[in-house]
């Protein structure tokens, strides 16, 4: 068969090609495999482990995968594969939409009983749904919230409201063998009403199924795209018609965009479709720049709305357009966001909306988009606000996903316990219309502030402000930007020397099974962490600082660098309660440079407190505490230079992620753009000589003003290849490499493949921020000989000889299955039952091999020239005709030859 080496350059070859020898032996021509499955020799599971796969690629590296019984759920969040101790590259899934495969790199090969496949915080591998054991079901306590001073932007305006679609000539974006739909769905003020200048919203839907079937509630199609009869396309881009009719009745203009067909083919992508997203998107801004004077939009004023992937994707546009584009982005508003990339879009003023009970982006991973801004542009000003939900869900704020209002049939993401924290019967679980009122007067709200009123701002600034289109939800704020003058724990301030029986001490943001005082989430098992990495992740971390008390008026905090002035700001603390010991009830000590204190008590409804419990999914959040020193007395407000927290309970912890001094008026909105890195993918023949050093390039789109820095992290096929650096950047610097060492032989082997990904620090965003390196691997590929005997007697063994020749520097893999074959098929009583029991599934004497799922299996390690696939007989004494085995044996996975032996009574 032809060589299939082009299919695959990116992954080890183990590939086969066949050719007929004399009586039954064949010659294979190892080439390139067709997919990452096919990498190499499994480690067969036991029988409790199905489903799971681990296949050695040498070097140190495994490529490890599990298969699903049934289709994977569709959703924003990503399957990944986790491992105590271990860290995985990004997971893919395959085009059975069941098998997700990532590669490790590990002293050894890891145990399938230590693995998982987590999705949105549930083990896939595992029955039962983790958050589902252990909750509350008591109610949240009433917190002090005060109306809001402007008008409540949940309630639909005076304008009248019309309605039209639209589909334009589709795009084809790479990685994606169909085009991509340029459909709108657009709501805005009427012709005749006069509103000026129309601000443009625009609505980009997350990831969700794409087909339906109108006559099979359960039939999805398997997710196929295009849709084809009788299945229809789900309208998810429809789904927020509710906060586009309120949004148009006050004189917006808006557009609910869809992509479908991105969600049927992301799969592939290793972003998760967040760059296809952004390309879409000003498709469609371009688009509009023909036909915003017909609907009387104003293009400098354009907020966009993501939800769950539509998230990422409209941050991802809102970093790639440049200043120069004939539209300017106002603002984001961000629904339950991915952010896989850990991107954030400088100086372009953000709301992320995180749901306290999300199932599916479960890791509340969107507080990314807040936190990474905060140390990431030189003189970004713009509001970086997160909202905190309380019981709601991920699916609701989208109606085309929500039971009983959706065209096709939706669900309820989370899987918990009807009675307990976030189940459907607990008090404070919002129902679909509460949650949509809460997403009507957020996204609202963040228009307005967005397109210049100011008075919004308490929705979203940490205040305890309500609106009564909200009704009783519950909703929490924290914000950074917008003016403040902020102080974080290490770079700007260093911990006090505490007072009483209390510690204070910087920490790491990030999670993990060790004990190390070093690590703010030690020993972390049980609690969602969205300010913090996670365990086997390599991003950056950002310092916190903890403080733990074990009395009462016990006391730690931050001592800065250069003082605060409260003297007309408003002191904020952006402060996680841990909840193992309920709310802390703290109060607040300001000292300034000359010794001088005063204690002051948080504004009533922002006192610290612990969020409600959930089995695995408890959330350890920053809410703002919020304090008014104007009323302080004996102390210098323009020089405050120590921060404490003073415990009002016997014991408690907190840790703080920063402290603020935050101005009364928000920061003027800013037009600049930050400079963007973006990384590709290279390609080189391996040579020969040893080790080599080969160079990725990088690149910088804009310019760079200012030093700058951003994390590389590679992963390579070999112990030693997984690094992770900091790159400095020069201003005016516009290119640069990552160096990766690689082994050059002169032995048949796999094509090398390292994963890099980057990071941004400071000074420059990230944008196209994975790459590889793939060394193609060029020296002579062995072939392999198989021999077996023409015919055997009952009561010997069938072996079957694989020889290698050649050099080869893999490990390889043997695997014969018997199938059904014409003639008298052997029977499973024609085998030692015992031998059959490890290599099939019995189950009646009379019964064929082939159909007991008989197989025979063997290594090849590197360096070894033949092994042997034995499948012993036994002799039943009887007088009959004679009985085949027909096999058919695969090396390394790929090209497939059946063998036939015959066997004949014995003597």
């Amino acid at each position: 068969m032809p060589s299939l080496r082009a299919r695959a350059p990116r992954v080890r070859r183990t590939l086969l090609s066949l050719t007929a020898c004399a009586a039954t032996a064949l010659t294979v021509t190892l080439t390139g495999p067709p997919g990452p499955a096919a990498a190499g020799p499994a480690l067969r599971a036991a029988p409790s482990d199905a489903g799971w796969r681990v296949v050695p690629l040498g070097g140190g590296s495994y490529e490890v995968s599990w298969t699903s019984p049934t289709d994977l759920p569709i959703g924003s969040d990503r399957p990944t594969i986790t491992g105590d101790g271990l860290s995985f590259g990004a997971p893919t899934v395959g085009a059975d939409g069941r098998t997700v495969t990532a590669v490790v790199t590990a002293s050894s090969a890891p145990t399938i009983g230590d693995l998982d496949v987590v999705l949105s915080g549930d083990r896939l591998d595992e029955p039962g749904f983790d958050p589902a054991d252990v909750g509350s079901a008591d109610p949240l306590p009433d917190r002090v919230t005060q109306d809001l001073a402007a008008g409540d932007p949940g309630e639909p305006g005076s304008y009248e409201v019309v309605t039209s679609d639209y589909d334009w000539d589709r795009v084809q974006l790479p990685g994606m063998d169909e085009p991509i739909e340029m459909i709108g769905h657009v709501v805005e003020p009427a012709p005749g009403e006069s509103t000026g200048p129309r601000p443009l919203v625009l609505f980009m839907h997350g990831r969700h199924s794409v087909c339906y079937n109108p006559d099979d509630p359960d039939d999805f199609g398997n997710d196929s795209w295009p849709c084809r009869a009788p299945f229809a396309e789900i309208p998810s881009h429809l789904g927020y018609d509710y906060v586009q009719r309120v949004l148009a009745s006050q004189g917006y203009a808006t557009v609910s965009v869809r992509v479908n067909g991105i969600n049927g083919q992301d799969w592939a992508l290793p972003d998760g479709g967040a760059d296809a997203r952004a390309a879409i998107v000003q498709e469609h801004l371009d688009r509009w720049v023909d036909i915003a004077g017909e609907h009387q939009v104003d293009l400098d004023q354009v907020v966009l709305v993501g939800h769950s992937r539509g998230g990422e994707g409209v941050d991802r546009a809102s970093i790639q357009i440049p200043e120069s584009a004939p539209y300017r982005i106002a603002g984001q508003v961000l629904l339950a966001p991915t952010d896989f990339a850990w991107h954030t879009a400088p100086y372009v003023p953000t709301v992320t909306v995180l749901p306290y009970c999300d199932g599916d982006v479960y890791d509340l991973q969107g507080q990314r988009f807040t936190d990474v801004a905060r140390d990431l542009a030189p003189g970004d000003d713009s509001l970086k606000s997160s909202v905190m939900v309380m019981g709601a869900n991920h699916n609701f704020f989208n109606t085309e996903w929500t039971p009983g209002l959706s065209a096709a049939p939706s669900w309820d993401d989370w899987g918990g316990r009807r009675r307990e924290t976030c189940g459907t019967r607990h008090p404070d679980r919002l129902s679909p219309v509460e949650q949509q009122a809460v997403g009507t007067a957020y996204v609202a709200g963040a228009v307005h502030l967005f397109t210049g009123e100011n008075d919004y701002a308490p929705l979203f600034d940490g205040s305890p402000t309500t609106v009564p289109s909200i009704g009783d939800a519950d909703v929490l704020t924290h914000a950074i930007g917008g003016g403040r003058d902020i102080r974080r724990p290490g770079p700007d301030a260093r911990p006090t020397v505490p007072t009483g029986d209390a510690d204070a001490r910087l920490c790491d943001g990030a999670t993990s099974q060790s004990a190390s005082f070093a690590i703010c989430g030690r020993r972390n098992d049980q609690y969602v962490t969205p300010h913090w990495r996670e365990r086997g992740e390599r991003t950056p971390t950002r310092k916190f600082l903890e403080v733990a008390w074990r009395e009462a008026g016990a006391a730690g905090g931050l001592s800065f660098q250069e003082p605060l002035d409260l003297s007309t700001d408003r002191l904020e603390l952006r402060t996680i309660a841990d909840p193992t010991y309920g709310d802390p009830n703290l109060q607040v000590r300001i000292s300034d440079s000359a010794g001088n204190s005063a204690v002051l008590d948080p504004e009533p409804g922002t006192e610290p407190v612990a969020l409600p419990a959930i089995r695995y999914a408890t959330k350890l959040w920053g809410t703002a505490v919020l304090v008014d020193a104007s009323g302080a007395t004996g102390v210098d407000l323009a020089d405050i230079t120590k921060v404490e927290l003073v415990g009002g309970t016997a014991e408690g912890r907190v840790w703080i992620a920063d402290v603020a001094a935050a101005p009364a008026v928000l920061a003027p909105p800013q037009t600049e753009r930050l400079a963007r890195v973006l990384i590709g993918d290279v390609s080189i023949d391996e040579g020969d000589g040893g080790r080599s050093v080969a160079r990725v390039p990088w690149t910088i789109d804009g310019t760079v003003t200012r030093p700058a820095r951003f994390v590389v992290f590679t992963a390579g096929q070999e112990r030693g290849q997984t690094q992770r650096l900091v790159v400095d950047v020069a201003p005016g610097q516009t290119q640069g490499t990552i160096p990766v060492e690689y082994t050059a032989d002169d032995t048949f082997g796999y094509d090398q493949l390292t994963q890099i990904a980057l990071w941004p620090l400071e000074g420059v965003a990230t944008d196209d921020y994975l790459g590889s390196l793939t060394v193609v691997d060029d020296d002579p590929e062995p072939t392999i000989t198989i021999d077996a005997p023409r015919t055997v007697r009952e009561g010997q063994a069938i072996k079957v000889e694989v020889t290698v020749r050649g050099s080869a520097g893999i490990d390889l893999y043997a695997f014969g299955r018997v199938v059904r074959g014409p003639g008298a098929n052997l029977q499973e009583a024609d085998v030692p039952a015992k031998w059959l029991q490890q290599h099939g599934d019995p189950g009646k004497p009379g019964r064929p091999l082939w159909r007991a799922y008989t197989y025979v299996s063997a290594d090849i390690p590197a360096g070894r020239k033949t092994v042997t696939l034995t499948v012993p007989t036994v002799a039943d004494g009887k007088r009959e005709h004679a009985e085949y085995l027909h096999l058919r044996v695969n090396v390394a996975d790929q090209a497939q030859q059946r063998i036939k032996v015959k066997v004949v009574d014995a003597r």
